[in-house]
């Protein structure tokens, strides 16, 4: 049990942006690395196909325009991992960037995962993780075609903290209202 909380721990310090794969209701605002402020909204969806959970998440970005929609669906909702639960889901999105002169628009197709922890008394957390293929122009070809992300939301109803990397940012903290 030591060892997962050291692998966990180590996870948060590398700054662990994915929200978790289920859909939940929330609105929040943080800070993304190098420079930018970031306003997210989370919401579930009213229809569920075949009984799936199904869900949106908006973000938009300033001062480095950009925004991003991602709807997800919940495949599998409560598998047993380690005593714990986890939660797999499919995920599908779009980008806008606008970068002076550049505009840059693209999407990923993948899948994601959320992982219960243990709680830490009165603050419950959960491991999150996406990886997807597609196009979003980044720099190089290789890193164009693959969307990733690795995050750890620690929760204290009725709000959290998000503390994120993925393709885009190299760090990401932000703070949740759920509701």
């Amino acid at each position: 049990m030591k060892r997962l909380w050291i692998l966990v721990w180590m996870l948060a310090g590398l700054a662990l942006a994915s929200s978790p794969a289920y859909p939940e209701n929330a609105f929040g605002v943080g800070y993304v690395y190098p420079t930018a402020a970031v306003a997210d909204l989370n919401l579930v969806l009213p229809f569920a196909p075949l009984g799936m959970d199904t869900g949106l998440d908006l973000e938009l970005r300033y001062p480095r325009a950009g925004m991003s929609a991602t709807a997800k669906m919940l495949v599998l909702p409560s598998l047993a991992v380690g005593g714990q639960f986890m939660a797999v889901g499919l995920y599908t999105e779009l980008r806008y960037a606008y970068d002076d002169p550049n505009h840059r628009f693209g999407g990923y197709v993948g899948g994601n995962f959320s992982w219960d922890l243990p709680p830490l008394g009165p603050v419950e957390g959960v491991l999150s993780g996406q990886l997807g293929l597609g196009y979003y122009p980044k720099g190089s070809l290789w890193s164009s075609f693959v969307g990733y992300g690795l995050g750890v939301r620690l929760y204290y109803d009725p709000v959290a903290l998000e503390l994120a990397t993925n393709d885009r940012d190299l760090f990401r903290a932000s703070l949740l209202y759920l509701w």
